[in-house]
């Protein structure tokens, strides 16, 4: 049998032969010591397994986070930006509402709403409520949304437009011939005064010392002057004198304004006698809290004269119609002064005290001689606009002039506040 030999036992019976490799003990088993070696290895070898699944679980994670943020950053930068366009695109219809109102000439002002489209988007402006406080000011409350793409911003502003019945503390306008300066003991301002004491009020703005209605006229002026009485005419702009050409007031508004205001129930009329000379002696023709509207009514042409002289003041309305108005003596007056017609003029003489708060108007219509000044300071005098004298007028001038004035008058806008609104 092969290289198998037979073996016997003691009892003569033949012994099969053992299937067990040499040198190994069937009956021993592997030790646990190596079986924990092995469970050992396949314990270290699942963690490492699982460490990696976690660690590339957490990368892909981070990744698809980052992605996810960069994303949204993005729109959240975008959506950013066109937030802020639209804002400014609201804001400019506010600025934009401004300038229409400005030129509005009704009182209070009727706005239409309007949209207005630009290349980076487009805005739209409503008006909800244009209230008249007096009747030289009014408050708009204006409406802005601005649009950019998806993006919207409204914005609600106040906006307050007052007029003056004046643009400075003197308007000359009309044919004029001659002005003349003597000496040095007169002021014009243009600085808002305070007629009860005599200062500037704080905060407002300065209006021109003197306002013409071209540059002829200017010239003229400003030639009339020497160089130490240039710095007594001061008014807006700080350089003196404070003479500007004016777009406001013409001559025939003030023409209109003044024969409107004569035709007023209010009026008190008087007319120059036949001799051509009214003299005014120390009178008072009205005070703060009862003003008054005096109309003195000469012959145009005639070289008609209104002389005040001894003690005369007034608070209300003065006008002067086809005479020139000479004041000699003490004189005071608050509010406003119109002198206008043919041969007209203003004219100051002596050393009393003269003093104005208000304004000054003065218009010619004719063709005067070269004698004829409309402007002739030859004594002591002090001019101050103020809008406090002049607001307290109001009351005596009737609806219709008013309206009638809006048009041509001087006007302000001025906003009071502005806030984001949800649209």
């Amino acid at each position: 049998m092969g290289n198998f030999r037979k073996r016997w036992s003691p009892t003569g019976k033949p012994v099969a032969h053992s299937t067990t490799p040499v040198g190994r003990n069937p009956e021993r088993k592997p030790s646990a010591k190596a079986g924990a070696r092995f469970e050992e290895l396949n314990g270290q070898r699942g963690m490492i397994l699982l460490s990696s699944l976690l660690v590339l679980s957490l990368l892909i994670t981070v990744g698809v986070g980052s992605r996810i943020m960069l994303t949204n950053d993005y729109k959240i930068s975008g959506n950013l930006r066109l937030s802020t366009d639209a804002f400014y695109l609201a804001e400019a219809g506010i600025e934009w509402s401004k300038r229409e109102v400005s030129v509005t000439s009704s009182h209070p002002p009727s706005l239409v709403n309007r949209a207005q489209s630009l290349s980076s988007g487009a805005f739209s402006v409503a008006f909800p409520s244009s209230t008249a406080v007096t009747l030289l000011s009014a408050k708009i409350v204006v409406r802005s949304t601005g649009r950019v793409g998806t993006s919207t911003h409204q914005l609600q502003a106040q906006l307050t437009k007052t007029y003056d019945l004046a643009d400075g503390a003197v308007g000359l306008r009309g044919n004029a011939s001659r002005v003349g300066f003597s000496g040095n003991s007169f002021l014009i301002s243009g600085a808002d005064h305070d007629p009860v004491t005599a200062a500037p009020v704080a905060g407002t703005r300065s209006r021109p010392a003197i306002t013409v209605s071209e540059d002829t006229l200017r010239n003229a002026l400003v030639a009339g002057l020497d160089a130490s009485q240039q710095s007594n005419i001061v008014g807006a702009g700080g350089a003196t004198p404070a003479i500007t050409v004016s777009s406001h007031i013409s001559g025939s508004a003030v023409t209109q304004f003044a024969n409107d205001l004569c035709s007023s129930a209010q009026a008190i009329p008087m007319a120059v006698p036949s001799d051509g000379i009214l003299a005014v002696e120390s009178q008072e023709w009205g005070t703060q809290s009862l003003p008054q509207l005096r109309c003195i009514e000469g012959i145009p042409g005639a070289g008609d004269t209104v002389r005040l002289g001894g003690n005369v003041s007034g608070a209300g309305v003065l006008v002067v119609k086809n005479a020139e108005l000479i004041a000699s003596g003490l004189f005071r007056w608050e509010g406003l002064i119109i002198v206008t017609g043919s041969n007209v003029g203003f004219t100051i003489l002596g050393p009393e005290t003269k003093d104005i708060y208000g304004s000054l108007m003065v218009n010619e219509t004719g063709t005067p001689g070269s004698e004829t000044a409309i402007l002739d300071i030859r004594g002591s005098m002090r001019l101050f606009f103020s809008r406090i004298a002049l607001g307290r007028i109001t009351a005596l001038i009737p609806t219709s002039t008013m309206n009638n004035a809006y048009g041509f008058l001087p006007s302000h806008v001025t906003q009071d506040y502005w806030r984001a609104m949800t649209p």
